[in-house]
């Protein structure tokens, strides 16, 4: 029989991988950062209304888009390049423009404390997208989980 040291062990482990499945909700492996399809080997993009596009010729594709394979957004499968496009279309559609003097809440990565943040600003404006609460960006976070926003939203691998 287990003694009761061994059980809370086991659950303590139990408890993190529940955890650690809560936050990736995908059912696929993440493309690795550096990945390069092979030169006949499929891959998918998000075209300019971030839609899933698949390409099978690297050398043609690299000649015309050199960006977005400098910033990692090719993908090796659709469901991947979907979940991509559609959060990055849920932080476009929820956000809007800077209003001066207004509560204008905008998402950001401490890599310190290693977790997404969010603040407010009130008159000075920097280069982002803004929310109107703290809850519409927790929401957009619960929706997608918290791996998924960095990875495919803040581009925090």
């Amino acid at each position: 029989m287990k003694k009761v040291e061994e059980v809370r062990k086991d659950l303590e482990e139990v408890r993190k991988d529940l955890e650690e499945l809560k936050k990736n909700k995908n059912n696929f492996e993440p493309t690795p950062k550096t990945w390069i399809p092979n030169e006949s080997e499929a891959f998918w993009v998000a075209d300019i209304e971030l839609n899933p596009v698949v390409y099978t010729n690297i050398k043609q594709f690299k000649s015309r888009n050199n960006r977005i394979l400098k910033y990692n957004r090719i993908f090796k499968t659709l469901e991947e390049c979907q979940l991509y496009c559609d959060i990055q279309k849920a932080f476009r559609d929820t956000s809007r423009e800077f209003k001066y003097t207004s509560d204008n809440y905008y998402l950001w990565y401490d890599h310190t404390a290693k977790k997404i943040r969010n603040d407010c600003l009130y008159s000075v404006q920097h280069k982002d997208i803004y929310f109107d609460s703290e809850k519409t960006i927790q929401n957009l976070i619960d929706k997608f989980g918290e791996e998924n926003v960095k990875r495919y939203y803040l581009g925090v691998y």
